[in-house]
């Protein structure tokens, strides 16, 4: 896979990191952007071309896609617009910036992005639709369940298993062997040495800040 045009859907911060990654390997050039109704112009110099209800038509020409909405809560825009491209027919190849480092023996899934200095170790098996984001380790054999993000610097230890719909935040260590339950929100710089058994904001040593899922 060379050249191969990839439709970015979401148009703010994280798309322009994700710019950055894309341009860095050769697998890839950047079609356009998807943003949402009503917004137009480029976004570094690509050409936004239609918004989500416009995405049948675009997968149809281009059918290689990547969700580039970040998620710095829960993952339901990131979820809903995965959903939505796949249901035009969108394909998801999973991006590895040059400057990461992944395994052989670790397994990506479809429309992950593994961006600059991350290190995914022997093992590590990572679902679809996730950000490792610059700098953060998955280390060996743990488990990464779908619409996930790593966030930047933060150390996911062997054995460890995190469910889906979960945001690491940045800095945060998650001690070997810890089991993270679905839609889980850990803060950033948090240390988590148990096992997190229901959703809600974990700070801290494993504190529960608010149990309740926010909605978006």
């Amino acid at each position: 896979m060379v050249n191969t045009p990839i439709l970015l859907i979401g148009g703010g911060g994280h798309c322009r990191a994700l710019i950055d990654v894309i341009e860095q390997t050769p697998n890839f050039t950047i079609a356009g952007i998807v943003e949402a109704q009503g917004v137009k112009g480029e976004v570094l110099g690509y050409p936004i071309l239609g918004s989500d209800a416009d995405l049948p038509g675009l997968v149809q020409t281009y059918p290689h896609c990547l969700i580039s909405v970040g998620q710095v809560k829960h993952a339901d825009l990131r979820i809903k617009l995965f959903n939505l491209a796949q249901q035009a027919g969108a394909k998801f190849p999973p991006v590895i910036s040059p400057k990461a480092y992944v395994s052989e023996h670790a397994e990506i899934g479809e429309g992950t992005v593994v961006m600059h200095q991350a290190l995914v170790n022997v093992g590590a098996r990572i679902g679809q639709n996730g950000i490792i984001n610059s700098q953060a380790l998955i280390e060996h054999d743990a488990v990464m369940g779908d619409h996930c993000h790593i966030s930047t610097g933060a150390k996911i230890n062997g054995q460890v298993t995190i469910g889906n719909g979960c945001l690491v935040g940045s800095g945060a260590v998650i001690k070997q062997g810890v089991k993270v339950a679905d839609n889980a929100i850990i803060g950033a710089g948090a240390l988590i040495l148990k096992d997190i058994t229901r959703p809600g904001c974990y700070v801290g040593q494993g504190q529960i800040l608010d149990s309740a899922r926010q909605a978006h």
